[in-house]
């Protein structure tokens, strides 16, 4: 996080011999969040192991076909997801205004909804 949000860090691009002539722009925090929240997620899951039971029985042999997982609540998963996909549009659109020294505020949160709306429609897809 230091060395991308830090005016003094190698990857800034506010620092005096940013990374490759130009540094890192971490549009709302968008790398640092994920790159820290999928090495705790890698971590846990190596600490914690399969779901108990799914793959070995309780003397701790391995069963030969897995226990199915019933599917969840549809309704609930779509609802989630409608939730969060609104909530992104005023994140998402809404960092461009903390851009420092930008004219182009309209145009940046413009380009930023859209990409949110079309990655959340090839998330949407590409899981069907």
């Amino acid at each position: 996080a230091h060395s991308i949000w830090s005016n003094n860090g190698f990857l800034s691009p506010t620092n005096v011999d940013p990374f490759l002539g130009g540094g890192a722009i971490d549009f709302a925090g968008g790398g640092v969040v994920h790159i820290t929240g999928g090495t705790i997620a890698l971590i846990a899951t190596l600490l914690l192991g399969p779901r108990r039971g799914r793959f070995y029985d309780e003397q701790r042999q391995p069963l030969e076909i897995p226990k199915p997982m019933p599917g969840h609540s549809m309704a609930l998963q779509l609802l989630g997801t409608m939730i969060l996909w609104f909530g992104w549009f005023g994140f998402n659109g809404g960092s461009a205004l903390l851009l420092p020294n930008q004219s182009g505020y309209g145009r940046t949160a413009a380009i930023a909804a859209v990409s949110t709306s079309i990655a959340g429609a090839t998330g949407g897809v590409s899981s069907l």
